[in-house]
């Protein structure tokens, strides 16, 4: 016995032994950190740049020292743990952080729940602080900050330096947030008190200890009143106090590239290359790679990865897969695998441990319901009336109701109802974005309507029955009160939190945007050959779009037969490695790990708080429950009374009070809970009493209390039952908002794990084909070297053997020179350069057909001018006429080559002559944006015949859009104002919307060949017939075919029209307008007007759509008609006749006319969202989704004229 009795003293000695040592370790790591200190509103600025060394820090490291001799760890008793963690240091002092950090990581995932982990919690904490020192992207700073904060977090006893971390990090954001934190951290480190003394030598240290500690605390003292100053003065401030955390942007001097000079003269060579030897150049030889790698010294390793990676590719067809950059190295094939992985296996999520303690979002259906609703107040008085006494039909209509609201609820004219309504619907929209509705504050607010109506004596079955339990639409039956009461609950809602995940967020961005592989990499069905990305044929790769790494098969002959071929980009694509990861062969482990781990901790960072958010919540929701049990009490005892005369009866507080007297002993929580409850009611506490106080001085108080009236306890009662409930309500929000940030944090860590083996083969490829270009180019000049010196050769004998000829000489050098000269055009403006270096508009007979004839369309018969508000947009017919009047203009001749487009457009960037006409420029816009006309131009063979026709101003715009010139703001430019020049007379600075896509129309119809009609009347003519039937003679008319380009009608019809048929589509209210045209049987004797059916016989890909307006319009007018029209129309509901039913067109351009500034503009539908398209370039502004598009032209007052529509 007496044996078993000294183990265990000498077993709790050694843990008594152990804490002490462990706190002189953590005093020592304090001494050499840094408490940062607000002197002065400046250092909020400051750039956080390492300090000098504190001068306790070689004493520090002396106590570390002694410490590790000491201590009982299991991972410090074996040696090898023990020096991996030295090795860990030396590398990391030795600037090797990433594979320091990878030792550190790997030791805590293994010996995490050791007693002596937090030695490698305090190492890896340290190592990021350093890094965050030595980094200048602000960003990362604090990605290596708040990882460093979340390594101090993992040990109560390093309480201490996490505050300090804490406080550095509050001052980098300004947030109030990190400031409570680092307070709440600094008061634990206060209880780090003096530590036992067991033996003398010990004693002698703990009292050195000792006055460390005191030091310690003055330091925790002092940064506890820095922080309680900083949450104080963040009260009184006006506004946020977030700061601003962009970096700043450092502008560099662009110094050209030495390589440059060097690649002058292999950008010349590639342009003169031929079409076909540059499409055969992107089908890269597997074979030719590996014997390049070979080649260059590196045979084992790279030729090894080179065949592995190749393997992969050709196994699993992606380029990409995720891996976890952790110890168990775990690969995945998605995203979604990935991030399941870390939530599950690293910490990297946080759920309560009871299912029912979750908060939850409200659902897509809700969502659904809030946003779509009108929000109109309603009659509650006459809608219970129609409850009581139609209950059937209230349950019909509401069956039938979309998305829970009817319109068959009596509405009230009440316009303080009305405001307070749109109030909260934008409030509850906005929290719907922000995903921080939870479904526990609509249950809140839907018991005001329930309450409300059972007022009203409306039973809870019949609310039931009238579905107004389910949605949002029974909050418009409350009165004034009850919706104040919900808003001004509402405006206490936070939707934004300063925890800085933005910024980690863009840490990332940085990362990834250095290293990502924009360019796809294919193979051929053999897969002996790579296939490079075909749009480096035509673009800079600047301009890609983002890669997920599929890897498709494709035969090389088809796959690059069409790719256009212009510029020499991929000269700078071979000579650019900024972009390629340069270590190699590198363990994929080791990309990314610094800041994988660094966001990694900032995610367990974020699930820390949400724990302590959760724990938080769960003890107001247990003190909610003590204050049901007071309630409840009361509740008994009032239904005692009603069987006892009025002197038997027992006060509130009385029963309360003798209550706890008779708990308190048992001492639990439970207890504790129930006697601070007890307290508030009887002190009138206006907010719950969380922070256990001594019970005995709570039970004083009651004591004193316990005649308060029973009137008192109740109003007590319900003001804190009140309270809670919005406390918990709140918190649940904070909840979702903490939540939020883990999930963009988990994301962006997901991210970070991908990997793309195309960085390994860049690596190897790009400098294999620029050594097979330089190659190439060599070649080239030497075969020319050599056919020169035969030249020269050929002539010196032939000058041996003939006399000279004095006329032929200077020719026969002219010609010689003229063959030494390189393919490529030298252009002297700088307009003309532009062209050059960007995609260029020679096309050539091999990459196209012959060019265009124009000839005339016999089916194309002039019409007459625009019909009015039902008719037609007609053909004119002048075009016949500016057909003929080319045949004797020598301009208008055949298609320019590369020089002739430069020297017109240089030409005509010095007219300054023409106006400009901002109806023609964005009307232009419009069309051009159209993609089945992009597409039309590509196919559409051209010719290269003499006698060809077409003026050159639409030449060189049909050139420029399948060249993609047109890209260039100059360009555009230029061809802008030659096209009003040679359209300036049928245009007339016309501002007439119809009038100028007539004009532009009529003047492309002589883009045509012999083998196809022209391109208008592919694309833009329909052609229909009408048929009458009269409903007195019975007589059927057929009326001749008409062709168009669309239709015109007027745009207070279309308003008036959808304010009178409420939700009907926009193609239902153009068939309405269309039903309004009659004609008048000519039959003898008849007169009958009747209606006329409409019958297509051709429809084309581009239906177009012209509004007119009569008058000036407000801005609610103008919403009003945009709001009618619709993205998707169904063409065949405007035909009786001649079409398939579902043929969908969708909105791709609109033009409108701006009353503000007076002029035109162009929205266009590109990459899912509208643009609005800027004068006289291509480039635009954001506008975003359709009622984006809604609102930008009610409140900029732009009024639509013409929609373009095309074929889905």
């Amino acid at each position: 016995m007496i044996k078993i009795v000294s183990l265990f003293c000498y077993q709790a000695l050694s843990r008594v032994f152990h804490v002490m040592i462990r706190c002189l370790a953590v005093i020592s790591q304090l001494l050499s950190f840094e408490f940062p200190r607000v002197d002065s509103a400046s250092s909020r600025d400051s750039d956080f740049s390492p300090k000098k060394k504190n001068p306790r820090e070689k004493e520090s490291k002396r106590i570390l020292r002694i410490v590790s001799f000491t201590m009982d760890s299991s991972f410090m008793e074996d040696d090898e743990g023990a020096q991996l963690l030295e090795d860990a240091q030396k590398l990391f002092d030795n600037g090797d952080h990433i594979k320091a950090l990878e030792i550190i990581e790997d030791l805590i995932l293994v010996h995490g729940e050791d007693i002596t982990a937090w030695r490698l919690h305090i190492r890896e904490g340290k190592m990021f602080d350093d890094l965050a020192k030595k980094t200048e992207d602000p960003d990362v700073k604090f990605a290596y900050f708040l990882a460093s904060a979340e390594c101090f977090s993992e040990d109560g006893t390093l309480s201490p330096i996490c505050a300090s971390s804490l406080f550095l990090l509050g001052q980098m954001l300004g947030s109030v947030l990190y400031y409570k934190k680092s307070l709440k951290k600094a008061k634990q480190g206060l209880s780090v008190n003096s530590l036992p003394s067991k033996s003398d030598s010990v004693a002698q240290l703990s009292l050195q200890a000792q006055r460390e500690l005191d030091k310690k605390n003055k330091a925790l003292l002092s940064l506890i009143n820095d922080a309680e100053s900083e949450i104080a003065s963040s009260k009184t401030l006006v506004g946020s106090t977030v700061k601003n955390t962009k970096p700043k942007v450092v502008e560099s001097k662009k110094s050209q590239d030495p390589r440059e000079d060097a690649f002058k003269g292999l950008r010349s060579y590639w342009v003169g290359l031929d079409v076909k030897i540059k499409r055969d150049f992107m089908k890269v030889s597997i074979a030719k790679l590996t014997s390049f790698v070979e080649g260059v010294g590196h045979y084992k390793e790279e030729r090894e990865v080179l065949e592995k990676v190749l393997t992969s590719a050709k196994e699993d067809r992606e380029w990409k897969f995720w891996i976890c950059r952790t110890l168990c190295s775990r690969k995945f094939s998605s995203a979604e695998e990935c991030k399941n992985h870390l939530e599950q296996q690293h910490a990297a999520d946080f759920k309560p441990s009871s299912e029912k303690d979750i908060v939850k979002r409200i659902g897509k259906d809700w969502v659904r319901k809030i946003i779509v609703g009108s929000w109109e107040p309603v009659d509650a008085v006459a809608a219970t009336e129609m409850i009581k006494n139609q209950l059937a039909d209230v349950k019909a209509f509401a069956s039938k109701a979309k998305n829970g609201w009817s319109k068959e609820w009596p509405l009230a004219v009440d316009e303080e109802r009305s405001k307070l309504l749109k109030e909260i619907k934008l409030l509850l929209v906005s929290f719907c974005d922000l995903k921080i509705l939870s479904c526990s504050i609509r249950d809140w607010m839907m018991c005001f309507p329930a309450k409300h109506l059972g007022k009203l004596e409306v039973s809870e079955q019949s609310l039931v029955d009238s579905r107004l339990v389910e949605t949002p639409h029974s909050i418009c039956f409350l009165e004034s009160q009850e919706l104040t009461q919900i808003l001004e609950f509402l405006n206490h809602i936070k939707c934004k939190r300063n925890d800085g995940t933005d910024l980690v967020c863009r840490a990332v961005d940085s990362v990834l945007g250095r290293t990502r592989v924009k360019e796809k990499i294919d193979f051929d069905p053999q897969f002996s050959f790579l296939l490079l990305d075909k749009r480096l044929l035509k673009i800079n790769d600047d301009q890609f779009d983002d890669d997920e790494g599929t890897i498709n098969v494709f035969d090389p002959s088809v796959h690059y037969a069409k790719t256009p071929v212009h510029g020499d980009d991929i000269i700078s694509w071979l000579t650019d490695y900024n972009s390629v990861d340069k270590t190699f062969p590198r363990p994929i482990r080791e990309h990314n790990l610094d800041i994988w781990l660094a966001v990694l901790k900032a995610v367990k960072f974020t699930c820390r708080t949400l724990g302590n958010k959760y724990a938080k919540k769960l003890q107001v929701v247990d003190y909610d429950a003590a204050l049901t049990d007071v309630e409840n009490m009361c509740v008994r005892e009032n239904e005692r009374r009603r069987n006892l005369p009025e002197d038997q009866w027992s006060r509130y507080a009385s029963l309360l009070c003798d209550v706890c007297e008779e708990r308190v002993p048992e001492n639990s929580l439970t207890t504790k809970l129930f006697v601070c409850a007890v307290r508030d009611v009887f002190e009138g506490a206006l907010h719950p009493t969380l922070d256990f106080l001594d019970l005995e001085d709570c039970l004083n108080f009651i004591r004193e209390h316990k005649s308060l009236s029973d009137d008192k306890v109740l109003q007590a009662i319900d003001l804190l039952k009140s309270v809670v409930t919005q406390k918990v309500l709140l918190m649940d929000t904070k909840i979702l908002l903490i939540d939020n940030s883990r999930m963009s944090l988990l994301n962006n860590l997901t991210r970070l794990s991908a990997f793309d083996n195309r960085t390994y083969i860049l690596q190897l490829l790009k400098p294999f084909l620029l050594n097979e270009i330089v190659n190439m180019e060599s070649k080239a000049k030497s075969d020319a070297a050599e056919a020169d010196l035969l030249n020269e050769l050929e002539k010196e004998k032939l000058q041996s053997k003939e006399k000279p000829q004095s006329k032929e000489k200077p020719q026969s050098k002219k010609r010689r020179d003229r063959s030494k000269k390189k393919p490529s055009t030298s252009i002297s403006s700088s307009l003309d350069k532009t062209v050059e270096h960007k995609p260029s508009v020679n096309l050539k007979p091999e990459s196209t057909s012959s060019s265009l004839r124009t000839i005339e369309e016999g089916s194309m018969e002039p019409e007459d001018a625009l019909a009015s508000e039902t008719g037609q947009l007609k053909i004119s017919s002048k075009t016949e006429i500016q057909v003929e009047a080319t045949k004797d203009d020598p301009d208008m001749r055949n298609m320019p080559g590369e020089d002739s487009l430069s020297e017109h457009l240089e030409s005509v960037a010095g007219e300054a002559t023409t106006r400009y006409n901002s109806a023609f420029d964005m009307t232009l816009k419009a069309l051009l944006n159209i993609k089945v006309l992009k597409e039309d131009l590509l196919n559409q063979p051209f010719q290269d015949h003499q006698e060809e026709q077409v003026p050159i101003a639409l030449q060189n715009l049909f050139t420029a859009v399948v060249s993609e010139a047109i890209q260039d703001e100059g360009v555009y430019s230029c061809l802008l104002r030659d096209l009003l020049t040679s359209q300036e007379e049928v245009i007339s600075m016309s501002s007439d919307a119809a009038n100028v896509v007539v004009a532009i129309l009529d003047f492309w119809r002589c883009w045509k060949n012999p083998e196809r009609e022209s391109l208008v009347t592919r694309l833009f003519t329909s052609a229909e017939n009408k048929r009458m039937s009269c409903i007195k003679c019975r007589r059927i008319t057929n009326y001749p075919q008409q062709s168009c380009y669309g239709i015109v009608t007027a745009a207070d019809t279309i308003r008036e029209l959808k304010c009178a048929l409420g939700n009907r589509n926009f193609v239902d209210i153009l068939k309405v307008i269309r039903l309004r045209y009659k004609m008048v049987c000519d039959a003898e004797g008849c007169g009958k007007t009747n209606s006329v059916q409409h019958i297509s016989s051709r429809c084309p890909p581009i239906f177009t759509i012209v509004l007119e307006w009569e008058n000036s319009a407000t801005e609610n007018e103008i919403s009003e008609t945009t709001k009618a029209f619709d993205w998707e129309i169904d063409i065949s509901r405007l035909y009786e006749e001649g079409l398939a039913p579902n043929t969908k067109y969708r909105l791709v351009s609109m033009v409108g006319y701006s009353e503000g500034d007076e002029e035109h503009i162009c929205l266009a539908y590109e990459e899912n969202r509208w643009v609005n398209l800027r004068r006289e370039c291509i480039a635009g502004e954001d506008v975003g989704d359709w009622k984006n598009v809604v609102r930008f032209c009610g409140e900029r007052k732009v009024r639509p004229e013409i929609l373009l529509y095309e074929a889905a």
